[in-house]
Order: structure tokens, then sequence, then C-alpha cells
């Protein structure tokens, strides 16, 4: 009787040790799926934000031209509109042109750093929304 209950015994033990082997088989092979998945998702993303740091800095560089260019405007402007002293103020196409070149992004991610909303970005700095929506996830304070 002792020998048929050491029987049983072992058998259902050596079972359950087959089984534990097997899940755990599985379970190692979808970690090392997961794992590479895993990789394979971080180099694209990688990928994505180099991507985004050279859009970035091109739309910088844009900004900077921009800002040149309207600075000769304004200059021609101010060659062309030479007043008599009398006439002290500046046209209304001048200072709209000054206005612009002061505002960039530049300023707009200072506005951010400042705690400005995509609407402020929209109304002051003269940027679409989707220019300020992309400024502040790019400069805004992470979301927790």
């Amino acid at each position: 009787m002792n020998e048929v209950f050491l029987l049983v015994t072992v058998s259902a033990f050596a079972s359950l040790l087959m089984v534990g082997a097997i899940i755990l088989h599985r379970l190692w092979r979808q970690h090392s799926k997961l794992k590479q998945e895993v990789e394979h998702l971080t180099l694209q993303l990688q990928g994505g934000l180099k991507d985004v740091a050279g859009l970035c800095s091109a739309a910088v560089a844009v900004d900077r031209r921009l800002a040149a260019n309207e600075n000769g405007v304004s200059s021609l402007l101010n060659a062309l509109n030479r007043q008599p002293p009398e006439a002290a103020q500046p046209p209304v196409f001048e200072e709209a042109v000054q206005e612009n070149a002061s505002q960039g992004y530049e300023h707009a991610i200072q506005q951010i750093r400042d705690g400005a909303n995509v609407d402020d970005l929209v109304k002051h700095c003269g940027l679409t929304r989707d220019e300020a929506m992309l400024l502040m996830r790019l400069h805004g304070k992470p979301r927790r």
C-alpha cells in the first residue's frame, strides 16, 4: 500500500514538474519576443526623436533667415520712407514688419517656458494652431 501511494505521489509530482516546465518554457519564449519588440520600438522611437530634432533645428534656421529678410525689408522701407523730421511717425506697414521680425519661433519658445498656452501662441506670436501645438509638445513642460 505504501508503495502504491509512493508511486502515485511521485507520478503526480513528476506531472506537476512537467506542466511547470512547459509553462516556464512558454513564458520564456513570450519574454524573448516581447524583448525583441521593445528593442525594435526603441530604435523606431530614437529615429523619430532624431527626425523631430532635425525639424526643430531646421525651423529655427528658417526663422532666423526670415527675421534677417524682414530686417532687410525693414531697412529698405526706412530708406524709401524717409520723411522730414516733423513727420516723426513711421509708416504702419514698417511697424508691422518690425513687429513680425521680433516674433519668431524663439520668442514663442520663450513664451511657452513662461507658461503660455496654444491660444496665447496663436494670438501673440502669429503662429498657426498646428505650429503652436508642435512647439508646445516639444518645449512645454511634460505632463504627469
